[in-house]
């Protein structure tokens, strides 16, 4: 059967009122650096070939494919590394310390040379401190094969050049890695950087960048930073010298040289979200230098320029930009350049503005917690009496820890109602722990009945007659339910990604969401009537599916900062011809266009369509992005603002990209877009004429899902009775009329 362990170390001041997220752990399946690899970690000896013995054992994980490194200073003399040449190398594997308080790596070997070079995917690595010594060129690089899916969390980087380096070896990129939680310090050149163009999807949430260069730069490729704290920048926060869709979302700035500097040169557009940041006493000559890129959409931002300082915070570029609700302390202090609308702008006093730095989600605590160890040959009646006797320890997070393995499920497992038990694997791909669902059609892998208070974490789950997870009784006043870096497939577009249904009350989050290959990557059904609740997805990315977004019966989504990549013929993002609301900014749109099917289609639909500071890509097709509105447009709102579309043919006008063909006509606007190409417009660049007449109160309707966005974390003060549901590192596809992720009200 399953054995009974206690695992970790006691925090207890900390279990009860840090539940956003923790760490449990070792478990007998993982290696350990010292007891298994012989390391000393005293911060005098050479660890470093015991590190990588131990790292060369991940390669093929055979035996365990997660590395346990407990406390302890490991100085390394040269550079460690791990190398991938099979599919499967270095996939599914995890680099776990203990905290990163008390792990430490530090480099004594040769001056500029790459401190860990990382050649991992589908993978994670984290807790750990990666100190430079003022000597690496690098702390922690990706690099050798192309990368996808990994999380890079809760690490220091300090005292290199660089931080964390997308792409060390340049001529791979290093796609969807999730920075989260991290602390960048003293690193000369920058926090974080991308280097090739495949290096795309970025995310660093809740990071801390102390005394940087940069604290992030974009040598190429993309990232998005949401929630970071940025302290002393020594040339910016944030820089460029390439292209690509950004999001900077709800940051802090304290003391930095400026915040945003995207002056340097583009051979085409950057379009960008600039969002909610808190800019506090920059001390160059701006806060905020648009230059040669855009189109922009600048809103919510505070800036307060220090006593004394009279020098203009914003400087406009010669391309296009929307700024609504930003807030400043000089007088005229924009330099406008180029297209542009300020819409509902203040200035007030600077005392009048709090500059007090946001407190950022700290390491999540190393705990004690009740371990139900599954074998890995379980049946399914084997996992379910373990969550059935789990679930009589309600209020102690007991744990469910799946080792590495590939489970035969031949019936649903059943979480009860208002449990708070984990089920956690060893990872989140084909190499580590693999639920197969071969029970009966319709009926899900996992039933979690409501009002859940479950967290699953790192494994995979197939369903291919019936949704891997459902999800019941899930719509309660401040009711939530959260998802991290949940990776949704439909499987030959038969299954959805995610589907909500009659959720008007409960938040619904998921960040860094991914997947593809779906019906309808995400859908949201309401109850008729407006909702309470916010279901939003914020960062991610996906292939193509037949449909990326649905809304119907008065539901609304708010999409932010996705990358759709183009796989198959399907030429419509999304059509839309019910009611509700879609508001979406900082997405690049990637589609194979057709000269007859537009890529957005709005039939009858009654409700808001908002897409903003978007990349509308047609790939290797000459027909031009376009919008199609048709049937009764009396209730349809529809706003194209700060987009950018690619030109594959000659002679594309703003006509041709919204096409208003609705009776009576819906309430429709261009604003503020242009074109791009390298062959069909002269310089690579042509502005496309605004279309409508958009009012300050329709640019404020149109824009407000965007504008009250919500991103929370986590915590154990939910309500009694309500929903407090954690999905963190899945990988989930079911090929059946089914969602992987299932939300019901009932």
């Amino acid at each position: 059967m399953f054995r009974i362990l206690i695992s970790g170390i006691v925090l207890l001041a900390l279990v009860r009122t840090i539940l956003a997220d923790e760490f449990v752990g070792p478990f007998p399946s993982w290696k350990n650096l010292k007891s298994d690899y012989a390391a000393i970690g005293d911060g005098k000896a050479d660890d470093t070939a015991a590190l990588q013995r131990a790292l060369d054992d991940l390669q093929k994980h055979t035996q365990s494919n997660i590395l346990y490194i407990p406390s302890g200073t490991y100085r390394i003399t040269k550079t460690v590394s791990t190398k991938r040449a099979a599919h499967t190398d270095c996939m599914g594997i995890s680099i776990l310390g203990q905290d990163p308080a008390t792990t430490k790596i530090v480099y004594d070997g040769p001056p500029s040379q790459i401190m860990f070079l990382y050649d991992a995917w589908y993978s994670r690595i984290g807790r750990l401190t990666l100190d430079g010594a003022n000597k690496a060129s690098a702390a922690l690089a990706y690099g050798g094969g192309f990368s996808t899916y990994n999380e890079t969390a809760d690490m220091i980087f300090q005292n290199a050049t660089d931080g964390l380096v997308l792409a060390a070896v340049t001529d791979n990129g290093q796609a969807e890695n999730a920075v989260l939680r991290c602390t960048f310090r003293n690193c000369s050149g920058a926090g974080i950087r991308t280097r090739n163009f495949n290096s795309l999807d970025i995310w660093a949430w809740y990071c801390l960048f102390e005394d940087c260069g940069h604290g992030l730069y974009n040598s190429a490729g993309n990232f998005h930073a949401w929630n970071c704290v940025f302290l002393r920048s020594k040339k910016a926060d944030i820089g460029t010298s390439n292209l690509m869709a950004f999001s900077f979302a709800n940051n802090f700035s304290l003391n930095s040289t400026a915040f945003l500097d995207f002056q340097t040169g583009h051979s085409w557009g950057a379009q960008t979200s600039i969002t909610g940041n808190r800019i506090i006493d920059p001390t160059g000559d701006f806060a905020i230098r648009l230059g040669s890129a855009g189109p922009f959409l600048v809103a919510d931002n505070i800036i307060r320029n220090r006593p004394g300082n009279d020098k203009l915070p914003m400087i406009l570029t010669w391309g296009d930009q929307l700024l609504i609700g930003n807030t400043y302390t000089v007088q005229n202090p924009v330099i406008e350049k180029g297209r542009f609308r300020r819409v509902a702008e203040r200035i007030v006093k600077a005392d009048a503005i709090d500059a007090t730095p946001p407190v950022l989600p700290k390491t999540p605590p190393q705990v004690t917690r009740k371990i139900f160890e599954i074998p890995p040959t379980a049946t399914a009646e084997i996992i379910q009496t373990a969550i059935d006797d789990a679930a009589k320890l309600n209020g102690q997070r007991p744990v469910i820890h799946l080792p590495k393995a590939t489970y035969k499920i031949d019936k649903t497992l059943t979480i009860p109602p208002a449990t708070d038990l984990q089920i956690i694997g060893d990872g989140a791909a084909e190499t580590a722990t693999v639920l197969q669902y071969t029970g009966p059609a319709n009926s899900p892998l996992f039933l979690l009945q409501g009002p859940s208070h479950a967290t699953l974490r790192d494994f995979s789950a197939s369903s291919p007659t019936s949704p891997p997870i459902r999800v019941t009784n899930a719509n309660q006043p401040n009711g939530r339910i959260f998802g991290d870096q949940v990776n949704a497939s439909g499987g030959n577009k038969k299954g959805e990604g995610i589907r909500a249904t009659a959720i008007d009350q409960s938040d619904i989050l998921l960040r860094c969401f991914q997947g593809g290959d779906c019906s309808v990557w995400a859908h949201a059904i309401g109850s008729g009537k407006p909702p309470a609740s916010q279901f939003s997805i914020v960062t991610g990315a996906t292939g193509t599916s037949d449909r990326q977004y649905l809304v119907e019966k008065s539901a609304q989504l708010t999409v932010r900062a996705i990358y759709h990549e183009v796989s198959g013929q399907e030429p419509t993002a999304i059509s839309l011809s019910d009611s509700g609301s879609l508001c979406i900014d900082a997405t690049r749109f990637s589609y194979r266009t057709s000269p007859t099917t537009p890529m957005f289609i709005l039939n009858n639909f009654r409700g808001n369509f908002t897409l903003a500071a978007c990349l509308l890509l047609p790939v290797d097709t000459p027909p031009p992005a376009r919008l199609q509105i048709t049937g009764d447009g009396s209730q349809t709102n529809a706003l194209i603002a700060s987009c950018m579309a690619w030109a594959n043919q000659p002679d594309i006008t703003a006509e041709k990209m919204l096409l208003n063909q609705s009776n009576p006509p819906a309430n429709a606007a261009l604003l503020l877009c242009n074109l791009n190409s390298g062959k069909h417009l002269k310089n690579g660049f042509a502005t496309v004429e605004n279309i409508g007449t958009p009012t300050d109160e329709f640019l404020l309707k149109m824009l407000a899902p965007l504008r009250a966005c919500r991103v929370w974390l986590p915590s154990d003060n939910a309500p009694p009775g309500t929903t407090n549901l954690r999905l963190n590192r899945l990988i989930l596809s079911s090929a059946a009329p089914h969602a992987c992720v299932d939300v019901c009200r009932d």
